[in-house]
């Protein structure tokens, strides 16, 4: 069996909590019915708590604010949500014209120590992110890692859920592959634990840490262990 490294985006690759913030204040720009106030402190303790676009409408609505983030995961979209969310990524592709724009994205020291490898063995690796494909690839490509398979938010859509998406790409079938997924936010490892070899939780994005929470150095072992056990096999 081989290995397949499945990473997250946001939060694990690269902090782009300061991108996203950007990018809600450009729509709120142009619609008044958002909010013009948000600070950035405000908005990263609703980002800690968010896995979708639609989720920051209740962040930026004046009509449907939720004040208590905590909350946010019982929350269901409504048609003025997926309108947000259909302004949000507007927004961002009006920015993402701006050849400068990867800039606004701050990589972790993580993603520079995992770049070589990432080049060595692209084919060992995935992204799988609630952020759109485009976004993803015109930053890695910006960072000279633009090498491996991405799966956005689209595919998500499309399928469901992360771990449905895994599941198509055959990464959860029995014998077929090792599969590692590291990710920032537990909300989404929890529907991996058990059915992926090792969900590894990185204790530096968004997210609360835990106990089991693993730092930069350690996650990289892990994954470089990983490729030499199989390529000695």
């Amino acid at each position: 069996m081989q290995p397949k490294l499945i990473l997250d985006f946001d939060g694990v690759l690269f902090n782009s909590a300061y991108e996203a913030y950007c990018v809600c204040n450009r729509h709120a720009e142009t619609n008044p019915g958002l909010r013009d106030d948000v600070g950035f402190d405000e908005f990263m303790r609703f980002r800690a708590v968010l896995t979708d676009a639609w989720q920051f409408n209740r962040l930026y609505s004046r009509e449907h604010k939720l004040c208590d983030p905590a909350k946010l995961p019982q929350v269901r979209p409504e048609a003025a949500d997926w309108a947000y969310a259909e302004g949000f990524f507007a927004a961002r592709a009006e920015m993402m014209k701006d050849e400068s724009w990867p800039k606004l994205m701050a990589p972790y020291d993580f993603f520079f120590l995992l770049r070589p490898t990432l080049r060595k063995y692209p084919d060992k690796f995935a992204i799988l992110s609630t952020r759109n494909v485009e976004s993803i690839r015109r930053t890695l490509a910006f960072f000279d890692a633009d090498v491996i398979p991405v799966f956005g938010q689209e595919d998500i859509r499309r399928e469901g859920s992360k771990v449905e998406v895994a599941r198509s790409q055959g990464w959860l079938e029995p014998g077929k592959f090792i599969t590692v997924y590291v990710d920032d936010m537990n909300a989404h490892l929890e529907p991996f634990d058990g059915r992926v070899y090792l969900p590894l939780h990185a204790n530096w994005g968004y997210d609360q840490v835990k106990d089991a929470s693993l730092n930069s150095n350690q996650v990289l072992k892990i994954l470089c262990s990983m490729l030499k056990l199989s390529a000695a096999a």
